[in-house]
């Protein structure tokens, strides 16, 4: 073979492998994660067969604009119903139930307030320095790219650049997002103007990046631009959203989102970088004449819909645009996923993510492949300010299962076909009913979950402070209707 041909058959292979790798195999991966913004809570139509899964009165151009550059899961779940245990697992590829972080970091478990029926089991006061992150992965296996973590840290332990981050701002935690900089609410463009200028650091060095641009928004307290603010409270209520404060604060965060898709394509790096987007759990009602979640039940710090189910966005090499998909995907399977994207074959044992690549390269059609063919969301906690209370769900196929520790109840919804979760179907449903018992109680017993106990020192009272049955009624009162 003379030196021409040769010379032509190594160029022939470098672009088959370029091919089926993305460019040079070394794509750019981003990672947006909201705080506190529930499933209906932008103008992106999430699910197409759900016409109020978009708001009626928000707007979110550039979400759109995401979307329609890639794919939106109609079933896509943040790990948690609240912020520490979904950030660690989005980290470490596992449950919170099996991390044992199943509530935030300032929270150690174990209250016998006399006001409270059961008593928590302990919980996570930081990441554990044993497990290995996302970053420190890509580090490992890939040392030639440069990782960042921008924003809400909220997981302690010394912070990003402990956990395998090159850059960071530190350890935050919610208490950074509630400044009221001048033009700058909730610190969005603060983190985005960072984040862009680090990202144009890399293409000017040639490094391939992995980056987490965590918001504080959409998290109380709200705040937002006056000039975003006026043109809200110059626009017509929906029927579903009317909160101008909150609706200026998510298109501000929209805004934030906005300048790093600008960047990515004045860089020129737009077609070779992954960009995720999704929350870290679902919002607090506010004063909405509906929830602020869309059309489904509950909200932070429950595991009804609300809680859990958020927008989740993936555009990216290899994603057809505008697709929708309808697999039950969830923030413990980022891990998975971009390794896979970057070509990183060896995972830490324990991962119960699995990769997304089956449907992201398949316009939205196939399974996604983990050890467990069912899903488990696990709260065993109290968080009576929003009426949360113990309880744990399974998925499995269409349905959900609730257990609620307190009562001692089980309640099985056809979670496809009643998004509010309405119909209990215990008994129409019994074989699937106990067999998803079984799976739950078997699953918690083998990752040794935080399980509630009865509270030795449980007084009745009717002080309304502690009487958390009574905050979610009124909860659900003021805000479902």
């Amino acid at each position: 073979m003379t030196w021409e041909n040769k010379s032509l058959l190594v160029l022939v292979l470098f672009f088959i492998l370029s091919n089926a790798f993305g460019k040079d195999n070394s794509p750019n991966v981003i990672i947006i994660l909201s705080d506190d913004q529930g499933w209906g809570a932008t103008s992106v139509l999430i699910d197409p067969m759900v016409k109020n899964s978009a708001s009626d009165f928000m707007e979110t151009p550039y979400l759109e604009r995401l979307a329609n550059s890639g794919m939106r899961f109609t079933n896509g779940y943040s790990p948690h119903p609240n912020c520490s245990p979904s950030r660690a697992s989005i980290q470490t590829g596992k449950s919170p139930a099996k991390l044992h972080m199943t509530d935030i970091i300032e929270r150690k478990g174990g209250s016998t307030k006399t006001g409270t029926k059961l008593v928590t089991p302990p919980n996570l006061r930081g990441l554990p320095v044993d497990e290995t992150t996302i970053a420190e992965q890509i580090k490992k296996y890939r040392p030639e790219y440069a990782t960042a973590h921008f924003g809400k840290w909220h997981l302690g332990s010394k912070g990003p650049e402990y956990h395998g981050y090159d850059s960071s701002d530190g350890i935050t935690s919610n208490r950074e997002g509630n400044q009221n900089y001048k033009d700058n609410p909730k610190d969005i463009f603060g983190i985005s103007e960072r984040g862009t200028r680090w990202m144009s650091e890399q293409v000017q060095t040639g490094k391939p990046f992995f980056m987490v641009l965590a918001h504080y928004a959409t998290h109380k307290r709200i705040e937002y631009r006056k000039s975003t603010l006026k043109k809200y409270q110059k626009k017509h209520a929906g029927a579903r959203h009317n909160n101008a404060e909150y609706a200026a604060m998510t298109e501000d965060l929209n805004s934030g989102v906005g300048m790093v898709m600008k960047e990515l394509n004045e860089l020129g790096i737009a077609d070779n970088t992954y960009v995720i987007y999704l929350s870290d759990n679902g919002a607090f009602p506010f004063m909405n004449p509906e929830n602020t979640n869309g059309p489904v039940r509950g909200w932070k710090a429950t595991l009804w819909e609300g809680g859990i189910r958020t927008p989740f966005i993936i555009s990216g090499p290899g994603i057809h645009q505008g697709t929708v998909c309808d697999e039950r995907i969830v923030g413990w399977d980022l891990f998975p996923t971009i390794c896979e994207w970057l070509n990183i074959r060896e995972l830490p044992e324990g991962l119960e993510g699995g990769s997304l690549t089956p449907v992201l390269t398949n316009q939205g059609v196939g399974k996604v492949k983990r050890d467990n063919d069912f899903m488990v969301f696990h709260w065993p906690r109290y968080v009576l300010g929003k009426g949360g209370i113990p309880s744990t769900v399974i998925y499995k196929d269409s349905l959900k299962l609730h257990y609620f520790y307190e009562s001692d109840e089980w309640k099985l919804f056809d979670i496809k076909n009643d998004l509010a979760e309405n119909v209990i179907l215990n008994d129409s449903l019994n074989e699937q009913f106990d067999e998803l018992k079984i799976l739950m109680k078997k699953y918690l017993n083998d990752i040794d979950a935080g399980i509630p106990a009865k509270n030795p020192f449980y007084i009745e009272t009717n002080d309304p402070a502690l009487n958390h049955q009574e905050t979610i009624n009124n909860l659900m009162s003021n805000e479902i209707k």
